[in-house]
């Protein structure tokens, strides 16, 4: 009579890696942008509201609604990264690891 034996086990191509902080490198960059970005703010600002006029005003004005708008998206991308290199981590790690199972015949049981 065959026997069929299996044999059950689980593989990891690659050693674990953490990835969930990856975007910290993101993050410092898009920080350091934010950082130059108010201080260009900050020096713009200075500069308008010493002078007067409807075209300084309107300027000033839709200068600092930029400035918000910036502001807002660079948050929104920070956070948006943290939330991406966690998904990535468990992607990565999902497929790292595999299920296999072997079937095969014992050849010294079957000449008994």
């Amino acid at each position: 009579m065959v026997g069929i034996e299996q044999y059950k086990t689980s593989y990891a191509f690659a050693p674990y890696e953490d990835l969930r902080f990856k975007h910290q490198i993101f993050n410092a960059e898009l920080g350091r942008v934010r950082t130059i970005n108010d201080e260009l703010a900050s020096i713009i600002n200075a500069e308008l509201e010493v002078n007067e006029g409807k075209v300084i005003e309107q300027s000033l004005m839709e200068f600092n609604k930029n400035h918000r708008l910036f502001t807002i998206i660079t948050n929104d991308q920070s956070r948006l990264m943290v939330t991406l290199s966690n998904k990535y981590h468990e992607h990565v790690t999902e497929m790292n690891r595999q299920e296999l199972t072997i079937f095969y015949e014992d050849l010294e049981k079957n000449s008994d």
